[in-house]
């Protein structure tokens, strides 16, 4: 039997675990090649993005997206003795959901030039990033508990 507790934690854990898939999954294709989100670093101009922007800094700062996941999903296995555990777990999940989701939304509303097509990548790390939202919701938006 799941305990209903572990929930948010697992949730949180599991979508970091599915972000970190989708970020090795092919996120864009031109012609007969797909590009996953690592070897997006060549293509940021043609993009449309500036090389001094914020997504293109996201994007040359990417290969540190796993250790970000992975820190995120581990904290949540932490036992919870104080505060400050519970807000590292916080931090870490919210840092690993708006660069890890944000990057990839940026790049899924980025202007589609006439040869590149989104890949279904893409799809599964925002799936991942949403499902750690869907878990820090639940955590911190259920109703406090009456003594």
């Amino acid at each position: 039997m799941v305990d209903r507790t572990q929930l948010p934690r697992w949730l949180v854990g599991g979508g970091a675990a599915l972000a970190l898939i989708g970020t090795f999954l092919p996120w864009l294709s031109s012609g007969t090649v797909r590009r996953s989100s690592y070897e997006l670093f060549e293509l940021v101009e043609r993009l449309g993005f500036s090389p001094d922007g914020v997504v293109g800094w996201a994007l040359r700062l990417w290969p540190l997206a796993p250790l970000l996941l992975v820190l995120a999903a581990v904290a949540q296995g932490l036992p919870r003795p104080d505060r400050r555990v519970q807000l590292a777990r916080l931090v870490l999940a919210l840092l690993a959901i708006v660069y890890v989701g944000g990057t990839a939304a940026a790049v899924k509303l980025a202007p589609e030039g006439g040869l590149l097509r989104l890949r279904f990548g893409i799809w599964v790390t925002l799936l991942g990033a949403a499902t750690m939202i869907a878990g820090l919701s639940l955590r911190f938006l259920r109703p406090a508990k009456r003594s």
